[in-house]
């Protein structure tokens, strides 16, 4: 996909040039990983499973953040997420939402994981969605 005028910028393109890999990879390794030690107790599956949903959670949710507030990134995917808020933050909303539904499969039935999942993706997409519009209008 080109970038240049006049073409279609999507909210998935915005994201992933903008996305600070290195913060949200730590962000969700070190939550992660203290999940996984805390539910240990619980049992194996169950501290993978809640490891990995939080992991997720915070990979998406410090990715998201970040990449609209650091000084890194593609200037057109600042102001495509200016612009429409709501839609950048779709994309890591969908993306730890689902990451959380994985991690509750593992721990838990299919009904916890999907429920689980939307509201953790309604979480990310309206922090997400407030930060862009608090930034948008600030720059």
């Amino acid at each position: 996909m080109t970038l240049e005028r006049g073409n279609a910028f999507t909210p998935v393109a915005s994201a992933t040039l903008i996305w600070p890999w290195r913060s949200s990879v730590i962000a969700g390794g070190v939550t992660g990983a203290i999940s996984l030690l805390t539910n240990l107790s619980a049992g194996v599956l169950d501290a993978l499973g809640s490891g990995f949903g939080t992991a997720a959670f915070f990979f998406a949710l410090v990715g998201g953040a970040v990449g609209l507030l650091g000084s890194r990134g593609d200037r057109r995917a600042r102001r495509y997420a200016a612009q429409y808020p709501w839609r950048f933050a779709a994309v890591p909303a969908a993306l730890g939402g689902a990451g959380v539904a994985v991690g509750g499969l593992l721990s838990g039935g299919l009904l916890f994981a999907i429920m689980g999942g939307a509201a953790s993706a309604a979480v990310i997409w309206v922090i997400l969605g407030i930060v862009a519009m608090v930034v948008g209008n600030r720059k």
